[in-house]
């Protein structure tokens, strides 16, 4: 057989080897997909649904009482850290008889002022109740209420709901009931007053509310007050007379002035206590994991502080160590309760978790 043949017939040969090793691989990874194909997959039971401490109010006198309710509450707790702020929105032009090169000089340095203005706001973060002074005194009064809406959850436009752990509440307060009479006579104006002094005097201040929204999240499987934010448009009316460095901005050195002023107020709190993200995990044998825990103290606290401990049902199907990571010991099919503890300034906390131990496939995140 000439060179050439045999060259011929080793690439013959080579090429059905490869043939044959690429069709045994295929058949190898067919057989193991289908194997993995076929385990079961675990099926996490249905939970229960989280039920509301308070149902959700429907009348403007049923919101106002639980809103005023849950806020008074939280006033003097030892358990509650508050924080409360307050921005200033001067987004609107002023209006006043002007030049158009004066007026837009003028709105050019009130567009850079909110955020000065803002700071002459009072304002507190993470600050124990029990020890918080001056903090914003709210309550809110059917009568001055023109609109409500309150809502278990988000819906979008197909149906779905979200955040339904929560109860959103928003309102409308009648304007006229909104006393603006003091806000002249406040340490805000007089600090403003201050600030515009080298170049203006504003007399004959007249300030109107246009509108006030109220909007109040609420955790109602715990039954308290998230977060409330209060935002508030007025109208400023003066007079401004112009110091004689800028008396040339307007005729006889003064102008009748009006102005949008918006402040948008924040309070919020966060309670202390340890509870689980999630009512129930699954995992495998040799699974080692960290539970879904959350922990929050006072933010000026240290580990040595407090105490957190988990207690399994079944210390050996799981161990559990101070961070909170489980490893899995059990094998086959058993349901652990583990339950959190937090022992924290004189309170005790608890929470608990279902944990699935399983020999089926466990969905991971992700």
């Amino acid at each position: 057989m000439s060179e050439n043949k045999k060259s011929k017939k080793n690439l013959i040969l080579i090429i059905l080897a490869v043939v044959l090793l690429v069709g045994a691989c295929f058949a190898t990874v067919t057989v193991y997909a289908k194997r993995q194909l076929s385990k079961p997959k675990f099926t996490m039971p249905e939970q229960p649904a989280a039920m509301s401490v308070t149902p959700l109010p429907k009348t403007k006198e049923d919101i106002c009482a639980y809103i005023n309710g849950l806020y008074s509450q939280v006033l003097s707790a030892d358990n509650v850290e508050g924080s409360f702020s307050t921005g200033v929105n001067l987004d609107e032009d002023i209006k006043a008889e002007m030049k158009d090169a004066d007026l837009s000089m003028l709105n050019y340095i009130r567009g850079g002022a909110s955020g000065r203005i803002s700071e002459f706001y009072p304002s507190a973060s993470n600050v124990v109740m029990s020890e918080a002074e001056n903090f914003p005194a709210v309550e809110i009064q059917p009568g001055d209420v023109k609109e409500c809406e309150a809502q278990q959850g988000h819906t979008d436009e197909e149906g779905n709901v979200s955040d339904d752990a929560f109860y959103f509440i928003t309102l409308g307060i009648d304007p006229a009931s909104i006393d603006t009479s003091a806000m002249t006579k406040s340490d805000i104006y007089k600090k403003i007053e201050e600030t515009l002094a080298p170049a203006a005097k504003l007399e004959n201040v007249e300030i109107k509310a246009e509108s006030r929204t109220v909007s109040v999240k609420i955790d109602r499987v715990a039954d308290r007050i998230l977060n409330i934010d209060i935002s508030t448009v007025y109208s400023v009316s003066a007079n401004a007379v112009f110091t004689d460095d800028y008396k040339a901005l307007a005729e006889n050195g003064e102008t009748a002035v009006t102005m949008p002023y918006k402040t948008d107020e924040h309070i919020s709190f966060s309670y202390f206590g340890a509870v689980f993200t999630q009512p129930a995990i699954a995992v495998k044998h040799g699974d080692m994991k960290a539970l879904p825990a959350s922990v929050t103290v006072d933010s000026d606290a240290s580990k040595e502080d407090y105490k957190l401990t988990f207690e399994p049902s079944d210390k050996e199907a799981v161990s559990i160590d101070a961070d909170g990571v489980m490893t899995v010991e059990g094998s086959g099919e058993e349901t652990v309760t583990v339950k959190m503890i937090l022992e924290y300034g004189g309170h005790t906390y608890t929470d608990e978790l279902t944990v699935y131990i399983t020999e089926m496939e466990v969905q991971t995140d992700g």
